[in-house]
């Protein structure tokens, strides 16, 4: 030990020398004066801290100093040469970038004038970390502290026995604390005076922070969990809210199928938002960079997937070789989960993982989608013919199996797209893989943000369970039905100067309730007759209008007397009060309603179910060109004139964007068609086309709050709006006039047989509905002409800003390769 103590002191030693002989000498200690000091010198400095907007912090210095004409330096200060070192006596950091020489009145002196202004830091500092001029400034804890020559060293050589004339220091904003030493004289404002220091005054005041100071040094320490949260929060909430509402259901259900079926909902609602609570659960507890490089969240990734894929499709194999199937997939998907991320790996075992996953999240999403079906599927039934099909439930609806026959290989397509597009565009442009394509928990912590279509359907088929057992909209169901408008057809979450927030999602979940209730009106008794009997009683019931006002007209101008009208007249009467109390209405019409309007008003069906399944299937058909259209004008160009296509699939992002515009073109017309069927009772007006004004009105509202925002911060402005609104509101028209035209059918044919009944009753409908339905549709025309004329121009839907609001550790840990 001896030995090894000595051998340890000899080389600490030669180090030292070593070091001590490599220091630079005294004299050059970087102040770059060569000059001898002058005779005399005089110094008047300033100093002030202020707020500028409202995230900035500046000081700001002014200083002036004289020095007598004949002094070696003088000559370099006037020929204002960038080479000399004159500027290094007189100020610490070299010639300053604002230095103004002059000559004093008198020609005895030369004088320098330097202002100069830092932002300054919100966390903790070192002295001369932040300087302006001959003033520092520092952070510790909740105090700033503002200081005269800060550093421990001289002042520069030329002010070492200056003058110094006034010392000024302002802070107006900024509540002081103390000052060292006693200032000559206080004045208003918060500022300082100290005159005629023989030797520089070691000034130091302590100012207590603002509290937009304070809060932003709170954002700057507790940025990556305070982002973290705010990320998981913009994401979460539209989830987490359905949640809320599907648990309060499920303690309040006696029905077993329809507490399986909310099971499985808030399962696939877990699933979505697994990669993102791990992500927020690592960031808070500090362990997501070890986590990443150990490979747990990779691992924990999977495990979820495989989880909720066995869980979803156990139920489904009834064979032993179709579990053990399922159980050796869940094996190989969790086999590949430790990514390789050696560089000498090829790049399709590299790419293996993320496939996996990609492929895993398919699978469990289909089985989820099928199972729910099932449950949630049943037979027989009808409004009053119970649920049917058992606890265990029924087959696959017709339309579920032809929906998922198209959107499991899609959906598969989709998932392994994206992970092969973000490796091949980010690899042609840096050149190295990155984690979203080599990690399963990246992988799927994009695919999270396309997987909303999936609780979409589950949305749906609850609402199947519920339509089938009742015709009436309860307040759960009502619900139901307005996150389904908020999930289906507006896109979330967005990004404000920085901040996550599902503002668009917000604006829609208060603004349709809102204006329902605002237009709230008196629902109309739905008459017991089928809804052909209903057709045949509006149309005889409006010829014996007609005739009985014809007949009023000839008895007023006496082409016939009392008794022949009264032969003629009484026979119509009689059957008009029968067919009104065939139908539940007053037979002396004294409600004011008549059987057009109770027609209009119950909608084509016998049920809301009944009209929002018709309403959404004629809105598919409608909105299939106005899909077509805004997917072709989002990417077709964009704001360069570029093509769009190209330019946008470059970005490794590009292919989530593309996917998400898709599927949210496609969604938004039926989702938007089956709410105004599902809320066609309720909706105020007599006549269909004006029923979807307030769903048009609470997308608009959504919509229009994200862009206002986004524009009013200075964003890349949000363009298309206007147009998505427009053709929301033609689409929703058509559908309107179609359910109409169903409602008033009274044989079969085809479309122009359809329409001729609805558009006898516009022309002759009340408050010249014809003629305000033209006028409806003129202007969302001309304004479409109006916002296209210039070009087409709208911004895509998808905001990848939150997908990659990640944390300091989890930027760190994408660099890893």
């Amino acid at each position: 030990m001896r030995r090894l103590a000595a051998v340890a002191g000899t080389v600490a030693g030669i180090v030292l020398v070593v070091l001590a002989f490599r220091l630079p000498p005294a004299a050059a200690d970087g102040s770059g004066c060569a000059q001898p000091p002058p005779r005399y010198a005089w110094v008047e400095t300033s100093a002030a801290v202020s707020e500028r907007g409202y995230d900035s912090t500046r000081l700001r210095s002014t200083t002036r100093i004289g020095v007598p004409r004949d002094w070696p330096g003088a000559a370099g200060l006037l020929a204002d040469a960038s080479g000399d070192d004159a500027f290094g006596c007189l100020f610490t950091g070299g010639r300053p970038a604002s230095a103004a020489v002059t000559i004093s009145g008198d020609g005895a002196e030369v004088v320098v004038q330097s202002t100069e202004e830092t932002a300054l830091d919100v966390s903790d500092s070192l002295w001369g970390a932040e300087a302006a001029g001959l003033w520092g400034s520092r952070v510790s804890g909740w105090t700033r502290f503002v200081a005269l020559l800060p550093s421990a060293g001289d002042p520069p050589p030329a002010l070492a026995h200056a003058t110094w004339r006034a010392v000024t220091f302002r802070a107006p904003e900024f509540p002081v604390r103390r000052v060292a030493p006693l200032p000559s004289a206080a004045l208003p404002g918060q500022t300082y005076v100290w005159r005629d220091a023989a030797t520089p005054p070691r000034v130091e005041i302590a100012l207590r922070m603002s509290d937009r100071s304070a809060f932003q040094r709170w954002v700057r320490l507790q940025g990556p969990s305070a982002g973290a949260i705010a990320t998981y929060l913009a994401f979460a909430l539209p989830y987490l809210l359905p949640a809320g509402l599907l648990a309060r259901l499920y303690r309040r259900s006696r029905d077993t199928r329809e507490r399986r079926l909310i099971r499985i909902t808030l399962g696939a609602l877990g699933l979505i938002l697994a990669t993102a609570t791990i992500l927020l659960a690592g960031v808070l507890t500090g362990t997501f960079f070890l986590a990443g490089v150990l490979g747990v969240l990779d691992l924990a990734a999977q495990l979820t997937v495989a989880a909720a894929l066995c869980l979803a499709a156990w139920p489904l194999s009834r064979t032993r070789p179709r579990r053990a199937g399922l159980v050796l997939a869940a094996v190989a998907g969790l086999a590949l989960a430790w990514p390789t991320r050696g560089d000498a790996a090829p790049d399709a075992v590299r790419l293996a993982p993320a496939l996996s996953a990609a492929l895993l999240a398919t699978g469990a999403a289909w089985a989820i989608a099928v199972r729910a079906a099932r449950v949630g599927g049943g037979v027989g039934g009808g409004v009053g013919g119970g649920v049917g099909g058992g606890v265990g439930g029924g087959r696959t609806p017709d339309a579920v199996r032809a929906l998922l026959r198209w959107a499991v290989p899609g959906l598969a397509l989709m998932s392994a797209g994206l992970v092969v597009h973000t490796a091949v565009a980010t690899r042609s442009a840096t050149g190295v893989l990155p984690q979203e394509a080599v990690s399963p928990f990246f992988t799927l912590n994009t695919l999270a943000y396309l997987l909303w279509p999936l609780i979409v359907l589950l949305l749906l088929l609850l609402l199947r369970l519920h339509g089938r057992r009742s015709d009436s909209l309860e307040p759960p169901v009502w619900w139901l039905i307005v996150f389904l408008f908020v999930v289906g057809t507006i896109r979330w979450p967005n990004t404000y100067a920085g901040l996550p927030l599902p503002l668009a999602a917000l604006a829609g979940l208060a603004a349709l309730p809102l204006l329902s209730r605002l237009t709230v009106r008196r629902e109309v008794a739905v008459p017991a007759v089928s809804r052909r009997r209903l057709a045949v009683v509006v149309e005889e019931y409006r010829d014996l209008e007609s005739r009985e006002r014809r007949l009023r007209q000839r008895w007023a101008s006496g082409d016939l007397d009392d008794d022949a009208y009264g032969r003629e007249n009484d026979p119509v009467v009689k059957r008009i009060r029968r067919l009104r109390g065939e139908i539940g209405l007053d037979p002396d019409r004294e409600d004011g309603l008549s059987p057009l309007d109770v027609a209009l008003a119950r909608g084509p069906g016998a049920s809301w179910w009944v009209n929002a399944r018709l309403a959404a299937r004629y809105a598919a058909y409608v909105g299939a060109p106005a899909a077509a259209f805004i997917i072709w004008a989002t990417w077709s160009t964009d704001s360069r004139g570029h093509d769009g296509w190209l330019d946008r699939l470059r970005d490794p992002g590009g292919f989530a964007g593309l996917a998400g515009d898709l599927v949210g073109g496609l969604l938004i017309w039926p989702v938007a068609g089956f709410v105004l069927g599902a809320l066609w009772r309720r909706l105020p007006g007599r006549r269909g086309y004006l029923k979807g004004v307030v769903p048009v009105l609470a997308y608009a509202a959504a919509t229009g709050a994200h862009a206002v925002l986004n524009n009013l911060l200075g964003q890349a402005p949000v363009r298309g709006s206007l147009v998505r609104v427009l053709l929301l509101f033609l689409v929703l028209t058509v559908v309107a006039v179609l359910m109409d035209a169903r409602t008033l059918q009274t044989r079969p044919g085809g479309l122009a047989s359809r329409l001729t009944p609805v558009a006898v009753v516009y022309r002759l409908g009340t408050a010249g509905s014809g003629v305000a339905l033209i006028v409806a549709q003129a202007a969302a025309v001309l304004g479409l002409w109006t916002q296209l004329r210039n070009g087409i121009d709208i911004t895509s839907q998808v905001d990848t800003a939150t997908q990659s609001a990640l944390g300091g550790d989890t930027q760190l840990l994408q660099g890893q390769r």
